[in-house]
């Protein structure tokens, strides 16, 4: 089925990656009897990564589960009763999300290997919270970016499965899901040749969000949410200070939930995107994205809902892309990715229909050419991986999802990088098992932990830059 020949009006380009949007400090001038000064409005400190970045410690113990935010209690108020709430992640939803899961567009082309959830991850009860992104500017803060896919700010909730033991003790799934909720003010700027029509912010709604995140920031530092006086200024990206903080991590988890549960909805969820593994298996890891159509664009959804969505670095036919694990010889990945990171930055992707550029026209390096390679000279690795990070030349739609899952591991295993600039080293990947980029690493190679990768780094940087610079304060 050709899911995604119908999309158009900018709804393509909701599938999966993020960044973030805040900024600067304002003058005010006061005129006062005979003359005139300035005054200065009252500075407001910049943010640091934990403030758009949080990662929540993994679960370990029983009384750990009190300290997750659960995707079925996470709600809004239902405008018809008020004593009731609807779920962000709504039934209807999580039903489509399963839905395509287990339809064909999870079978990883020409293989055997399908994406086949648990029995208990086939309810939304076992969802938690991993990690939360705030981003301004997906797929990228670039004017390049931008210029081309317009800039849609975003909330995204990394979400992961965890299994209640019948001891009590949890179990974390090597699973994850993406939920991407957007802030567009509706309508779109003109496209540019080529390109489809670029969706326009809802800088409002995301001046407030950032206005919050900065309060819940300074809270914290103030000593208000909690004993101890716990700051995120300096902070390598890593657990959240205030959640890794025992004095302070009730009242900002209770924050954080309240948080969401004031911006998000089911209305605003756009896309969504999942790793998953075969039923019963621990490897290969799989990737699908899903994004949403409106009502009367596909004849298969008259209401509207998700679709699967053609890999963008693939051939224009694939759903689905999938990592051999460690181990196997050579460790490829399937379908052969054919990335465009190393062209100019264009709109047209594999996605599209017609799907382009044509794959003998694309220029790229992916991680799959480092999987293939055995023994490539560490210039060449370096390189590769650099660009990989890069988010002002590596997108969701010019690369592919494995290399962005990938790229900090191999570094460890072929460089033997054992620290990376503001990343807390408690959370680099703990093996060539853990292809998360930001949430928790599957029990394998040693206790479940959390995970951040150099991209998402390089990301949250940009976002934290971005923010500081043009609306912080404002």
């Amino acid at each position: 089925m050709n899911t995604i020949e119908s999309l158009s009006g900018g709804n393509l380009f909701r599938a999966c990656l993020g960044i973030l949007f805040v900024g600067g400090v304002t003058c005010l001038g006061v005129a006062g009897g005979s003359s005139a000064f300035a005054q200065t409005a009252p500075t407001i400190q910049p943010l640091s990564a934990d403030d758009v970045s949080w990662l929540f410690p993994a679960p370990t113990t029983a009384d750990d589960f009190a300290k997750l935010i659960s995707m079925a209690d996470l709600t809004v108020p239902n405008t018809q009763d008020p004593t009731k709430g609807n779920r962000v992640w709504s039934d209807a939803t999580f039903a489509q999300f399963l839905g395509i899961v287990a339809s064909p567009a999870a079978l990883v082309a020409g293989t055997q290997n399908r994406i086949g959830l648990p029995i208990e991850a086939q309810s939304i009860e076992a969802w938690h919270i991993a990690a939360i992104r705030i981003d301004p500017g997906a797929p990228g803060l670039s004017d390049n970016i931008v210029a081309r896919f317009g800039q849609s700010p975003q909330i995204r909730l990394i979400v992961q499965p965890v299994i209640r033991n019948p001891d009590g003790t949890p179990t974390v799934l090597d699973t994850a899901a993406h939920l991407i909720f957007r802030f567009e003010a509706g309508g779109s700027a003109p496209p540019q040749s080529g390109c489809l029509p670029r969706p326009l912010p809802d800088l409002v709604a995301f001046k407030a969000i950032v206005a919050e995140i900065a309060d819940l920031r300074t809270k914290l530092s103030l000593g208000q949410l909690g004993t101890d006086l716990v700051t995120t200024s300096g902070v390598p990206l890593g657990v959240h200070p205030g959640l890794a903080d025992s004095a302070t991590a009730d009242n900002v988890r209770r924050e954080m939930k309240a948080f969401l549960e004031r911006h998000l909805s089911d209305q605003n969820l756009d896309a969504m995107a999942i790793m998953g593994l075969p039923e019963g298996g621990r490897a290969p890891w799989i990737f699908l994205s899903m994004t949403k159509v409106p009502p009367g664009m596909f004849p298969g959804l008259p209401n509207g809902g998700f679709l699967p969505v053609n890999g963008p670095a693939l051939d224009g036919q694939q759903f689905a892309e999938m990592l051999n694990p460690a181990g196997t010889s050579p460790r490829v990945v399937v379908p052969a990715p054919h990335t465009n990171n190393l062209s100019p930055i264009t709109c047209l992707n594999a996605a599209l229909r017609p799907p382009g550029p044509p794959v003998d026209e694309r220029r790229g390096s992916s991680t799959a050419d480092l999987f293939a390679n055995g023994s490539p000279p560490p210039d060449a690795i370096q390189a590769t991986l650099d660009l990989i990070a890069d988010p002002t030349r590596s997108h969701f739609f010019n690369t592919d999802c494995v290399s962005c899952h990938t790229d900090t591991r191999l570094a460890m295993d072929r460089l033997h990088t054992t620290t990376i600039a503001g990343i807390d080293p408690a959370v680099l990947p703990n093996g060539q098992w853990n292809v998360r980029n930001f949430g928790w690493s599957p029990p394998i190679e040693g206790p479940v932990r959390g995970t951040v990768t150099r991209r998402t780094a390089a990301e949250t940087a940009a976002v934290v830059n971005f923010i500081n610079a043009n609306l912080l304060g404002r």
